[in-house]
């Protein structure tokens, strides 16, 4: 099972929660849940996904600590700003790969290129923008603690506006800027004491929500995507694993280029050879794969 399936079942009720039915309908109707459970009749039991779990503690807690309904909703637009401010910076990069597939299977039916698509764009968290109003961003944020498996949580500020920040630790990244964030006066909420509440403390090593190839898979697509010197990619499933990824590469400018791709690549560079009439040869379609195992 995914992480996405793990955190978008509905498994929990009001009760579990120890939150009174009442304060979460009204918490609802002020429009404070991501969720907005459209379709849940009046008087009937609502059910909540781990995500939802997460969230209405957050308001609990803020709650707690005296802050507003407006206050809370202030946080959430923030959560919500946040999430869509991620999305610009891989909006460009999908637009190529969804091009590249496309183009790659220009013979198969429309129902298979969306297939491929999906496939392809499945570890990327691709967002499809036309469907916003569907989208549930703390599920989003959750992903993202679950993948990283560091301990996290949100800070709120509170001076003379609501402002609020995503923390996830990174030992790599150990800056300034992080720093900065905790010297000033703020509220933070603990996504680990949530954990260790659902009996999930070792939510760190769980092996149940990502396999090692999976988490060595994303890292690495994230490492593509980064690159300067990758144009598209293509990724290949079995089994409903990642079992190899075909990386095109930006045509090189020149032969001191193509002997840097030959140095870094090695074997796995492939590409294509056309001789012209002065019998020069044309180097083009530079690429190479990575495979993985999934057995």
């Amino acid at each position: 099972m995914d992480i996405s399936s793990i955190i978008t079942q509905k498994h929990y009720k009001a009760k579990d929660l120890e939150v009174p039915p009442r304060t979460i309908h009204h918490w609802k109707n002020e429009g404070l849940l991501f969720d907005e459970h459209l379709n849940v009749e009046k008087n009937k039991m609502m059910k909540f996904s781990l995500s939802e779990y997460f969230w209405i503690r957050i308001i609990q807690k803020c709650r707690d600590f005296g802050m507003s309904i407006n206050q809370i909703k202030d946080v959430k637009f923030n959560i919500i700003s946040k999430v869509r401010s991620y999305d610009d910076l891989l909006e460009e990069k999908h637009k190529e790969i969804i091009k590249n597939v496309r183009e790659s299977l220009k013979d198969e039916s429309e129902q298979n290129i969306q297939k491929q698509i999906a496939n392809t764009l499945k570890y990327l968290k691709y967002v499809d923008l036309e469907n916003e109003k569907e989208r549930n961003h703390f599920q989003e944020v959750l992903e993202a603690v679950l993948f990283h498996r560091k301990p996290s949580g949100i800070l709120i500020y509170n001076e003379g506006k609501i402002e609020t920040d995503i923390y996830i630790e990174n030992e790599e990244i150990v800056s300034q800027f992080t720093m900065k964030k905790f010297t000033k006066n703020h509220f933070y909420i603990s996504f680990d004491s949530i954990f260790v509440e659902l009996g999930l403390s070792d939510h760190f090593k769980q092996s149940e929500l990502l396999s090692k190839d999976e988490i060595s898979s994303i890292k690495y697509i994230r490492e593509v995507i980064k690159s300067d010197k990758s144009k598209s990619l293509n990724i290949n499933l079995k089994n409903s694993s990642i079992k190899s990824i075909r990386i095109k590469l930006n045509e090189p400018k020149g032969r001191k280029e193509i002997e840097e791709y030959k140095r870094r690549f090695g074997n796995n560079l492939n590409y294509t050879v056309n001789m012209h009439k002065n019998n020069k040869p044309n180097l083009f379609d530079f690429h190479y794969t990575r495979s993985f195992d999934t057995e």
